[in-house]
């Protein structure tokens, strides 16, 4: 494995430094799940407190942000009218939350016995921050335990990388099902499909022939297996996904609620509300499914690797001009929709800040590029990296040698590891003294020492 420090000098004075890792191999990806640890509620409270809010404090609410210990002591129900069977506690949590506390003058004003002594609890046992921006509304944010930091997983392996999109902001909790720290978009690997695709977004797909694409996937091109039970999309059930919908039509049936790759809840009756990080399947024949049941996808089995999240940098050889895929745009009004990423820069040419490109070069070899990015609280021109936009990424892309490549999980999440130590600079800042804060991500790759 061989890596690059490379710093390009603009004719205005901003630099821009990038590091370029070559993996030996495709093969040698393979996908991790840093470890849980540490306060990482009081983390995200501060990413919403130091970037987000402050950025348009004019379309937040009232969030109540909270995780749930695991010796919870309040009984929480395992069935919701709203959501359906339940097989996440901290779902639970968030339905009871979500329907029985809402603020009135900054207070918590209670609805159900249920809520109220959660709420205590949670407060009790320092598992809830709240962070205000100016509308009048409530919004719960359940804080799920997938999320660590890569320092501090996989101590031993050659290399670590952030990988996927994740559920972060108030927008991307669009259900009680959707917690802070849920990766989404197609995860493949050696055949198994980790995590099934969503939102008509581009991926980077390596076949076992050393074909090299990138494409948009399809449900239609899968098929599920629920309890030995196969299930074509398209065919013998009805899917569901955001953006074209919040909730599925109002109708007697089964409706399985599918969160990578476990059903997170059962739900009869339609109406059921559609998560943002998953999506609402519709057998034809009812299913023998149960809430916390294994979800097995079909139909990539000559796939070496995959991986979807951002738009497409580099195609065959030609740099993407535009965003191909479909992103929300928090701050039109006309789009009411929300699906993640809901704050993702919609000016491809312009917005800058640190990215992650994985692609491969004209031989099919994989390479990995960080472009730096400015500190999110200071900047000194000619000191530190500007950061780079997409179309900006593609040409250092394409000047470093790759033929195809996609942007992954970029900003605060941002950094290559080699030996555990990474060697450009985190853009997340403590506000205290600027120091660089590694962030808290629920997906990675990683190459293992041999």
């Amino acid at each position: 494995m061989n890596s690059q420090l490379k710093t390009f000098t603009y004719s205005n004075g901003e630099i821009q430094r990038v590091q370029l890792v070559r993996p030996d191999s495709w093969d040698s990806l393979h996908f991790f799940r840093p470890r849980h640890t540490g306060p990482v509620l009081e983390q995200i409270a501060n990413i919403y407190r130091t970037y987000l809010v402050p950025a348009c404090p004019w379309i937040f609410g009232q969030m109540v942000l909270f995780s749930l210990p695991e010796d919870c002591a309040t009984r929480l129900p395992t069935v919701s009218k709203t959501y359906g069977a339940l097989a996440n506690p901290l779902t639970a949590a968030a339905a009871a939350l979500e329907e029985g506390v809402q603020f009135i003058g900054g207070k918590p004003s209670f609805s159900s016995e249920i809520a109220e002594a959660l709420w205590r609890e949670l407060e009790d046992r320092h598992c809830v921050q709240i962070v205000s921006g100016r509308l009048p509304f409530t919004k719960i944010i359940p804080v799920g335990r997938a999320l660590g930091p890569m320092t501090g997983s996989g101590e031993t392996a050659a290399l670590k990388v952030n990988a996927s999109f994740f559920i972060l902001d108030c927008f991307d909790c669009a259900t009680a099902y959707d917690h802070v720290g849920t990766p989404f978009g197609l995860c493949v690997k050696d055949g198994v499909i980790l995590a099934p695709p969503l939102y008509h977004r581009e991926a980077l797909l390596v076949k076992k022939d050393g074909e090299i694409s990138v494409r948009v996937p399809a449900f239609e091109e899968l098929s599920l297996e629920i309890r030995g039970r196969r299930i074509h999309p398209g065919r013998d059930a009805e899917i569901y996904t955001r953006p074209a919908r919040r909730k599925t039509p109002r109708r007697p049936g089964q409706e399985l609620v599918i969160i990578g790759d476990h059903v997170a809840a059962v739900h009869d009756g339609g109406a059921t509300p559609i998560p943002a990080s998953g999506f609402v399947l519709r057998p034809a024949e009812p299913c023998p499914a149960a809430p916390g049941d294994t979800v097995v996808y079909h139909g990539m089995e000559d796939v070496r690797f995959g991986i979807q999240a951002g738009n497409s940098i580099v195609r065959q050889g030609e740099k993407t001009t535009g965003f191909i895929s479909p992103f929300y745009n928090i701050l039109n009004p006309l789009q009411r929709i929300p699906y993640p990423p809901s704050l993702y820069p919609l000016n491809f040419k312009k917005k800058r800040a640190a990215r992650i490109a994985l692609g491969a070069d004209a031989d099919g070899l994989p390479l990995l590029l960080w472009a730096e990015g400015a500190g999110k609280l200071r900047y000194e021109k000619g000191r530190d990296s500007r950061g780079a936009s997409l179309s900006e990424l593609g040409e250092i892309c394409t000047d470093l040698g790759m033929v195809n490549a996609v942007n992954l999980d970029g900003g605060g999440s941002a950094q290559i590891l080699l030996q555990n130590v990474h060697s450009l600079k985190l853009s997340d800042r403590d506000p205290k003294d600027n120091s660089e804060m590694e962030r808290a991500v629920p997906l990675g790759l990683i190459v293992s020492e041999r």
